[in-house]
């Protein structure tokens, strides 16, 4: 028998439900002949939880038999069912379970849809047991253009780098490229050949210290599912992200062809200037490539972003992938603050009109000046001057 900790279980229902609001009535895991595993319901004390029980093996046990069979054909991946009082959610939550969720009869599925998949990928981990699970649920929200816009904002006003900050990285690719084997390698130090295929997506957290720098970088690490049936669910999971990871299979030639729709779909959400690079994972099997480093370096290039290969199996650049992205958050967030001093500088001194002449004369005579510096200090001046100039230019004041 299989040990599951029901403690977690419960406090995962409780983030759930938490997240997904008054809309969700009960959720609970049930085993693939409908025996139920665990169970938490909203006001447990008002609603006598035993008779709800009762009353749900009923509604649904016609519903639980086509579960098992689809289970046996290999078929079945998430579904709804509605009742004149409540809605049903059915997701497969690893090989032998699945989540359902009880919901009121006006929930839109759609909105709950983001929360169930998660929900899902964490409680069949929870009961394989082989790895560390967070019953944490981050906020996913459907945003309107007004909140976008808003978030941006906030963004540009945030322009520090601080180690406290955790940043959102994302993996994304085709089903079967490796994402999860490199979260796991990067996060645990640990592949398995043998990785479920995850639900949804699954989150961990890891911290890039650079010890040269005196700082680091946080990063939650959304591993994206691949597969198309969660399709609809991308664009909520990539909402935020600060950097991305797109994933390829060098064996796989479909893998890369699919990279442009997942640059695509991943710019559309993300916050502005997002960290990207091209990975091409499985270098371990050279013998079977079939997508050459060229291939990867001049696609990497026409997106204008860095491209690198990796081996999950053998740990070969993998560290190196995350650093590189760290390394290029801490210095972007430098020259925002820079840019932001100069704002600043430019702001709180007499405003002024100057002709692209004027710069052009302006930035040559400093220029030149560099070419009689003595110390460090007159050289520093310098280029201070030229910086505003720059900020000038840029902002055409």
């Amino acid at each position: 028998m299989v040990y599951i900790d029901k403690e977690k279980l419960v406090t995962l229902f409780k983030w759930y439900m938490q997240e997904v609001g008054d809309n969700l009535v009960s959720v609970l895991v049930v085993d693939r002949d409908g025996l139920i595993v665990d169970i938490l319901t909203k006001d447990s004390d008002k609603l006598d939880e035993k008779k709800f029980i009762g009353a749900f093996s009923s509604l649904v046990e016609l519903v639980l038999k086509k579960l098992t069979q689809d289970f046996d054909l290999g078929i079945f991946g998430a579904g709804t069912f509605d009742t004149d009082k409540y809605r049903f959610i059915f997701c497969e939550s690893g090989p032998d379970h699945v989540l359902v969720s009880i919901l009121n009869h006006t929930a839109l599925v759609d909105d709950v849809f983001p929360y169930t998949y998660l929900t899902a990928d964490k409680v069949a981990r929870i009961i394989n047991g082989e790895l560390p699970v967070s019953p944490v649920i981050p906020k996913i929200k459907r945003d309107t253009e007004l909140e976008k816009i808003k978030r941006k904002m906030e963004y540009y006003q945030s322009k520090s780098h601080s180690p406290e900050y955790v940043y959102k990285l994302s993996l994304i690719g085709d089903g079967g490229v490796g994402k999860t084997s490199m979260a796991q390698r990067y996060v645990h130090g640990i592949f398995q050949a043998d990785y479920k295929a995850t639900i949804g997506t699954y989150i961990t957290k890891k911290e890039c210290e650079f010890k040269e720098l005196g700082t680091s970088v946080r990063f939650m690490i959304w591993d994206l599912a691949g597969q198309s049936q969660f399709e609809r669910l991308w664009p909520d999971y990539l909402t935020d992200s600060r950097a991305g990871i797109i994933i390829f299979d060098i064996t796989n030639r479909e893998t890369f062809e699919n990279v442009r729709k997942w640059y695509d779909i991943i710019t559309r959400v993300a916050l502005p200037h997002i960290v990207l690079i091209l990975v091409g994972n499985k270098v371990d099997l050279e013998l079977s490539r079939v997508v050459s480093t060229e291939e990867g370096m001049d696609l990497a290039k026409e997106l204008g972003i860095y491209y690198m290969e990796t081996s999950a199996k053998t740990n070969e650049n993998i560290d190196d992938v995350f650093e590189w992205i760290a390394l290029q958050i801490i210095n972007m967030n430098i020259e925002e603050v820079k840019e932001t001093l100069f704002d600043k500088q430019i702001e709180e001194g007499s405003k002024f009109i100057i002709s692209s002449p004027q710069l052009k004369i302006l930035n040559q005579h400093f220029t030149k000046q560099l070419d009689f510096c003595i110390g460090k200090s007159d050289t520093k001046e310098i280029i201070r001057y030229l910086d505003i100039l720059k900020a000038i230019e840029k902002k055409k004041l």
